[in-house]
């Protein structure tokens, strides 16, 4: 069960880290109404609020095998400072390494 927990969050972490490329694409190209979408629709940024919990669910279970499996100081410094931006990469080697 908390696999497939965890296999959800991941989902939802990649998905938003991929709505973050695609805002910065849109910074990029200018395209103003894709940008008022992603950041000023009330029923939008409401999704976006709830979809970052499953994202910290995953930044936490990765911090705690973080502390018990692996203990590279680089690696914590990405999940620190990068949390969801690198959360979905360190669970990709947590599942690789078999470390669950």
């Amino acid at each position: 069960m908390k696999k497939k927990l965890l296999m959800v969050c991941y989902i939802i972490n990649i998905l938003m880290v991929s709505l973050i490329v695609v805002v910065i694409l849109a910074a990029l190209l200018r395209l103003k109404n894709l940008l008022d979408f992603v950041f000023f629709d009330e029923t939008f940024l409401l999704i976006r609020m709830i979809l970052t919990v499953p994202i910290l669910v995953l930044w936490i279970n990765n911090l705690i095998i973080w502390s018990k499996k692996d203990k590279s100081i680089m690696r914590f410094f990405l999940l620190f400072f990068l949390n969801g931006i690198y959360s979905p990469f360190y669970f990709r080697k947590i599942l690789k390494n078999n470390w669950q």
